[in-house]
């Protein structure tokens, strides 16, 4: 079903998914509505894709609404917040699942990529985290996606590796400061996942690359990254904070 009752009337939790228009953020909002939540699909620019993604919650009888925001803009980070809460009431669960790639190699980095990246990757999350502490509830969740690429430091992935690296520090940091709270913060590193984020670049190639790596010799695919999600957000979490889960199948093991 769609929002249609008055937010004090339902008690079921809130999750905002930023990036929720295609890829993981998709599977992500999907996953939360089929486990009761209620979705907040959030996006930049991808309208169509959002729309999608709520069209589809819908049909499967979840609850869910699109909010634009650029997260790269201290009011519209705000703002996302304030609507979500006013449409629902509450904001229990913050997915900061919004990001960009880039590969090139360090001595041919401008500061253009630099800016471009740093400002979505790091200083958006920044500012999602940063809401989320202000507006969460007792007992919510938070989490963090990042990427294997921060441990495996491949050619060519200084910036995005650079970029995910802050929001997975970020993390922690709040980790220790909202836990008296009973918030858990947390982060999921996915390994190379079938998203369309792999067509900035050879595809077919890259997928194959992605499967040899993995010990379980597949690709990840945005349905595996959504379960572990739901986990940590679910009361099976509760205990689980200020920690980086590989959700990769095997590609790192450490």
């Amino acid at each position: 079903m769609n929002d249609k009752d008055p937010a004090q009337a339902d008690e079921r939790r809130v999750a905002i998914v930023s990036g929720g228009g295609s890829g993981i953020g998709r599977a992500i909002c999907q996953r939360l509505a089929r486990d009761g939540l209620r979705v907040v699909v959030a996006h930049a620019r991808s309208a169509a894709g959002a729309q999608q993604t709520l069209e589809g919650i819908v049909a499967a009888g979840g609850t869910a609404c699109a909010l634009q925001a650029d997260i790269r803009v201290e009011a519209e980070v705000q703002a996302l917040f304030a609507a979500a809460r006013e449409r629902y009431g509450r904001i229990d669960v913050v997915i900061n699942n919004a990001g960009i790639g880039h590969m090139k190699s360090f001595r041919n980095i401008d500061m253009a990529d630099y800016d471009r990246l740093f400002a979505v990757n790091a200083r958006g999350t920044f500012m999602m985290c940063r809401e989320a502490a202000r507006c969460i509830g007792d007992g919510g969740r938070i989490v963090n996606i990042s990427s294997g690429i921060t441990v495996a430091n491949s050619e060519g992935m200084a910036l995005y590796a650079g970029s995910k690296a802050a929001l997975e520090a970020f993390a922690k940091v709040l980790a220790r400061e909202l836990a008296p709270r009973g918030i858990t913060v947390n982060i999921v590193s996915p390994g190379m996942t079938d998203t369309p984020m792999l067509e900035g670049g050879d595809a077919q190639m890259l997928r194959k690359v992605g499967a040899s790596l993995a010990a379980m010799k597949r690709l990840g695919q945005p349905g595996d990254i959504a379960d572990a999600v739901a986990a940590l957000v679910s009361n099976d979490g509760r205990w689980i904070t200020g920690q980086n889960i590989h959700v990769d199948g095997g590609t790192i093991i450490v």
